[in-house]
């Protein structure tokens, strides 16, 4: 026994590759070890990330992309820690990894010790790191406050987005704060480049800027809030506002497609705004008949066709005085037909397509009934049978 011992002690001391120098065997299995559980962590933190992400309910696209970048840096790290406690000398890719890059843009060379502060690969990926790991953790605690904090206090959906939002921002900012100080770079020398480039941003950037200055407005003036029903009127678009950004806010379609509008757009151009008090919306049904038509019954007809539809509101509101039960209105004295229109409030703007149109078979099937007929254009032409050919 003891000499199968010594056997597996000689073998695992035996030299198994040279690099910069002899790796042994022991080494090689230290290696592949931790590797192999830096692979088991990775896999059960990313089960646990995705559990947390739909938590979250972060986009599915983000949190697959947000997943694959923890497997990156989880196995980057394992394998740097796996070298290191196996003691393999990582040879050119350690140099690779540690060379100060600004040495790539001195014309001189510096004394020693200089380069303490050097930039390297290694401190750019640890301030990545701290970055990503900000980010990741913004989430998770706007999550916490969300769901702890804010509902507790019943603040509004609108209010709770601008206050994750900031805190989004701080956290982001102070995490790249800490991730400059890692790599040795100032706020000083940041401040220098910015103040160069900020006569080039202003004339390179300025929709962006139009934008982002736009995106303040609409958090703070909140003449548009998450869940308002809009009208861009220039643009022919309709839907409901789902997210509002620094640069660009997104609007839901009918058809469930999201648009990416930009800020400057909602400021600059005309919108209707149909919930910006309530969701209450007024719908207006028009229909010609002809002037055979009895107007007393027409507008009966029209009012049992509103109080048939469950969607209309039947009794007035008494707070609010504009709301009133459905009425009809006998408008103009067309050249084919008699015009009437048809008032009805409903509780939801979003269904004002749907509703308009399910007053209309209503309407159709109850004028058959009583046989008014719905005009349409006609002209009356005379022949003088006295004028010659």
């Amino acid at each position: 026994m003891d000499e199968l011992i010594q056997q597996l002690r000689d073998f695992l001391n035996m030299t198994a590759i040279t690099l910069d120098e002899p790796v042994k065997v022991v080494q090689i299995v230290k290696l592949v070890t931790i590797i192999a559980v830096s692979l088991l962590i990775a896999g059960a933190l990313r089960r646990w990330c995705r559990r947390l992400f739909i938590h979250l309910k972060m986009p599915q696209n983000v949190a697959n992309r947000l997943l694959a970048v923890l497997f990156l840096i989880i196995i980057i790290v394992g394998s740097t820690l796996a070298f290191g406690f196996a003691g393999i000398s990582t040879g050119v890719l350690g140099k690779f990894i540690n060379y100060p890059l600004a040495n790539l843009f001195q014309i001189s060379e510096t004394e020693d010790g200089a380069g303490e502060n050097n930039l390297t690969l290694a401190r750019l990926f640890y301030a990545f790191v701290i970055v990503f790991g900000m980010f990741i953790l913004s989430k998770y605690l706007q999550w916490v406050l969300r769901r702890e904090v804010l509902q507790a206090f019943q603040i509004e959906a609108h209010t709770q987005f601008i206050l994750l939002r900031f805190f989004h921002f701080t956290v982001i900012i102070i995490g790249v704060i800490i991730s400059l100080s890692t790599v040795g770079i100032s706020l000083t020398s940041i401040a220098l480049i910015f103040g160069g480039l900020s006569i080039g941003i202003g004339f390179g950037l300025q929709n962006i800027a139009s934008n982002l200055v736009s995106g303040f407005i609409l958090i703070f003036e909140r003449p548009i809030k998450i869940g308002d029903l809009v009208e861009i009127m220039d643009s022919n678009l309709f839907g409901r506002v789902s997210s509002i950004n620094l640069r660009s806010t997104v609007i839901v379609s009918l058809d469930e497609k999201e648009i990416i509008v930009p800020n400057s757009q909602l400021i600059t151009e005309s919108v209707h705004n149909l919930t910006h008090e309530n969701n209450l919306f007024r719908i207006k049904i028009e229909v010609g008949v002809s002037y055979s038509s009895d107007v007393d019954l027409v507008k009966k007809v029209l009012l049992d066709a509103a109080d048939e539809h469950l969607g209309v509101i039947k009794e007035p509101i008494p707070n609010m005085s504009n709301v009133t039960a459905p009425f009809v209105r006998f408008t103009n004295f067309g050249n084919s037909a008699l015009i009437f229109e048809l008032l009805a409030w409903i509780p939801d703007s979003f269904q004002r397509f749907d509703v308009a149109s399910d007053l209309h078979f209503i309407i159709w099937h109850k004028f058959k009934e009583h046989n008014i007929t719905i005009a349409f254009p006609q002209l009356d032409v005379h022949f003088d049978p006295t004028e010659k050919e």
